[in-house]
């Protein structure tokens, strides 16, 4: 069997203009209750990049939590649109990113905010192309 390979993080934070703030919702991936009681985390991107997301909550999550994030980005819809073929009722806001928790380190007075980098597991392909069509724009 091959190494196992730590992940690159240069891969979250040197991608061209991840620097962009987006909202997020995070909460704990939990396979038997997907939809976990608990209220989703709100919080920011520090760097964000199809490879994964780099953001500050006060919660802990230890390496290997495995994340469900809902990222919002500006127009998300309309977004979407130039790259599927079918209409919806509904005009979602968000797109769900599903990450691993790679890091964790206490940042700020007393430790009491976390600074989190987590892997992107699965993205859907479209959503993905949003995203870096998002990071290409502007400033």
């Amino acid at each position: 069997m091959g190494e196992k390979q730590s992940f690159d993080k240069d891969l979250i934070t040197e991608f061209p203009k991840s620097k962009k703030r987006v909202g997020l919702q995070v909460r704990e991936f939990n396979v038997l209750n997907e939809y976990n009681e608990e209220k989703p985390c709100k919080a920011q991107s520090v760097h964000i990049s199809p490879y994964g997301i780099e953001f500050q909550v006060p919660d802990e999550y230890e390496s290997g939590t495995l994340l469900k994030i809902d990222v919002t980005l500006p127009n998300y819809w309309n977004r979407k649109q130039q790259f599927v073929d079918y209409a919806r009722i509904d005009a979602p806001k968000t797109f769900k990113i599903l990450a691993k928790v790679v890091q964790s380190q206490e940042v700020g007075k007393r430790g009491k905010k976390k600074l989190v980098m987590a892997q992107t597991l699965n993205i859907d392909e479209v959503d993905e192309q949003v995203l870096r069509d998002y990071l290409k724009e502007g400033k």
